[in-house]
């Protein structure tokens, strides 16, 4: 199996493991829905604020990465802003998996052209 299949499963189970999980939220919309949810994770008690916080920064570590990433690669900006707010909406599970797949697609293709 190619690295940019398992990202594609990688994607598939963060989508089914974190979706399951967010049903109560739904019904506040997208944006509302995630600010309840962070609200709730923040506030709950000290593991959820942990590991809220911990994915926060490293969130921010790779949305950092990312965008320098496929600056390099070329991949289109519109590209990145799906990937980043799809990560900010919907879950960091789901849309960096997918980005690392567009990446590995994006080297390919680079690999190709040079050789």
């Amino acid at each position: 199996m190619t690295r940019e299949k398992i990202y594609y499963a990688l994607a598939v189970l963060g989508f089914v493991g974190t979706s399951s999980q967010v049903l109560g939220y739904v019904d506040a919309g997208p944006i509302g829905g995630t600010a309840d949810f962070w609200r709730d994770a923040l506030t709950t008690n000290d593991a959820a604020r942990f590991l809220a916080i911990d994915i926060a920064v490293l969130g921010v570590a790779i949305f950092v990465l990312l965008i320098t990433d496929a600056r390099k690669l070329g991949i289109a900006t519109k590209w990145v802003a799906v990937y980043v707010v799809g990560s900010l909406l919907i879950g960091i599970s789901t849309f960096v998996p997918l980005f690392l797949a567009h990446r590995e697609r994006a080297l390919r293709q680079e690999d190709a052209a040079a050789g």
